[in-house]
């Protein structure tokens, strides 16, 4: 499997993981995570394979931090789309941002941010500003 092929796989496997927290994927989060795949190129039956465990997958992450970041988005993203965010979700998602070598003030940033507010949702711009606050 190619490399960036794999780094696709893993992140639609994270967004997989993150929806199923909560022990239940829902109609909105499923449909959210084929709409990645499919703007990733990633065809259906791989997007199944993933969902049913038939694929090794190993973590990866993008080499560029503004794409680590986008996926970081879309992972958060996902969390709030059912504007209910459990604390395993919180959990998940920082531990993820933390082994993506996102920095924890900024992950810590974005949560207090969304829990503020009703939809659970920061914008694009809004994100990516909480990031280069923190960057070195």
């Amino acid at each position: 499997m190619n490399i960036e092929l794999e780094k696709k796989i893993s992140h639609l496997n994270d967004l997989i993981n993150l929806s199923r927290v909560d022990g239940d994927e829902s109609h909105i989060e499923s449909s959210f995570i084929d709409s990645v795949a499919e703007r990733l190129g990633l065809d259906k039956k791989d997007v199944q394979k993933i969902r049913s465990g038939e694929f090794d997958i190993k973590f990866s992450t993008p080499s560029q931090e503004n794409d680590v970041i986008d996926q970081y988005h879309r992972l958060i993203l996902l969390m709030g789309i059912d504007k209910t965010i459990y604390h395993e979700e919180v959990q998940f998602c920082f531990e993820l941002g933390i082994k993506m070598g996102l920095n924890a003030n900024a992950i810590a940033e974005v949560f207090r941010k969304i829990i503020r507010r009703p939809e659970h949702i920061l914008q694009r711009d809004e994100f990516e500003k909480i990031f280069r606050k923190y960057s070195n």
